[in-house]
């Protein structure tokens, strides 16, 4: 076996200038998958990250049913003020969890001059809301705990009400009994998050001041941040357990299951992906299938000898295919080099990214070097050199040794 394979070595390094050929197409291949799934990754983590901390946390939690019932019934499925108090002390004593946070959603209008614009609220807590988001102040200063009544507010409503830092507004909303109530506020700073429909609509307050406007003090969900964004269904049963054994009626959603823009650019990506593979594999096979069936046919008279020695088909054409599963797998290995390299490279560099789709910002990516991709285009690369090799090893098998010796 071991001379078995010395010879197939010896015979991949026979003609450099066209194993050169080969390992340099299988090499580029395989470079071509992990740079491409790495720009993919990256971009993937870009977006879920955009979601976990400017949006959604990576837990969020409700009152029992909220999910199913709160838009039909918006005031009911709220979490009460001993409950939150209460969930929020026990999340923040568990292993693994970063930050802890209230909030609370409305929607009303603004009064500033002559201006009346619609927008939606949220309440927060200025002191933890940071954690989870990543708005970049555009004017003005952060919501402060010691200010009860200043506000903060996306750049596109700053501009339909033409409010700046320093500007008096009023802000009128529905209580849940259907009264109007109005509550005099300050802008104090201005923010961009992102996303065009984010910062054309929202704004943010301190949760007394909406807790005045509304009178409920009730809170409508806890966002929960973690270390470890891998550890987001394990914590979920977690939590779960620790809520049924305290008593409290509340209900978690992963920030996967809330994240719509994310899911649906993954998926879109993931297929991208896939097609690029089928492409890659194709060039592969093609590149490669040429330069072994040349090389197939340049030793015509050897493997004909070989055959005439005594050497049976199978024995000769498993040697080819050793030789071919050889090539590949130098090939891979110089490929999964060739991909790291230029991943570090092009990270070092970054790669500027026009604004995606909806969004308001653009951004500077990189290429992760995943090690699944790495994997797979290993494997896809191994596998395309023995694809393309079946096709000459078959004809070079079949071929009459009395006709091949004689030159036909």
């Amino acid at each position: 076996m071991i001379l078995f394979l010395k010879l197939a070595l010896r015979n991949v390094f026979r003609n450099r200038a066209r194993t050169a050929v080969a390992l340099l197409a299988i090499a580029a291949g395989c470079a071509a998958l992990i740079v491409n799934g790495g720009v993919i990754y990256n971009i993937f983590a870009e977006l879920r990250e955009d979601a976990i901390r400017g949006r959604y946390g990576h837990i969020q939690i409700y009152a029992a049913g909220y999910s199913d019932g709160h838009l039909t019934q918006p005031g009911f499925f709220l979490i009460e003020p001993e409950d939150a108090r209460r969930a929020v002390e026990l999340l923040r004593e568990l292993p693994g969890v970063e930050r802890v946070t209230r909030r609370r959603e409305f929607s009303g209008m603004i009064a500033s001059g002559v201006h009346y614009v619609a927008f939606m609220g949220i309440g927060v807590e200025p002191e933890s809301d940071s954690g989870f988001s990543r708005a970049e102040l555009r004017a003005g200063e952060e919501l402060s705990a010691e200010d009860r009544y200043g506000m903060s507010c996306g750049l596109g409503l700053a501009q339909k009400f033409d409010g700046s830092p320093g500007t008096l507004v009023s802000l009128m909303a529905n209580t849940d009994s259907g009264a109007l109530n109005i509550s005099d506020v300050t802008l104090r700073g201005i923010f961009e998050g992102g996303m065009k429909a984010y910062d054309d609509w929202v704004l943010k307050l301190p949760l007394p001041a909406v807790e005045e406007l509304l009178l409920d003090d009730r809170t409508e969900k806890i966002l929960v941040l973690l270390d470890d964004h891998r550890a987001v269904e394990e914590q979920r049963e977690r939590m779960a357990e620790l809520f049924e054994r305290e008593g409290l009626e509340l209900e978690t959603r992963a920030w996967n299951e809330l994240a719509l823009f994310h899911n649906q650019v993954v998926d879109l990506f993931s297929r991208e992906l896939d097609v690029i593979k089928v492409i890659v594999a194709t060039i592969v096979i093609l590149g490669i299938a040429n330069t072994i069936g040349m090389s197939i046919l340049e030793r015509r008279i050897e493997l004909a000898t070989l055959r005439a020695l005594g050497l049976r088909r199978v024995q000769v054409g498993s040697l080819l295919l050793v030789e071919a599963l050889l090539t590949g797998l130098i090939g891979g290995v110089l490929g999964l080099v060739l991909g790291w390299g230029i991943a570090e490279i092009v990270t070092a560099i970054g790669i500027p990214f026009p604004s995606p789709p909806g969004s308001t910002r653009a951004f500077h990516g990189g290429v992760d070097f995943v090690p699944g991709v790495a994997a797979f285009a290993f494997v896809l690369s191994v596998l395309a050199t023995l694809a393309a090799a079946l096709l000459p090893v078959w004809k070079a098998t079949k071929r009459p040794i009395a006709e091949t010796l004689r030159g036909r």
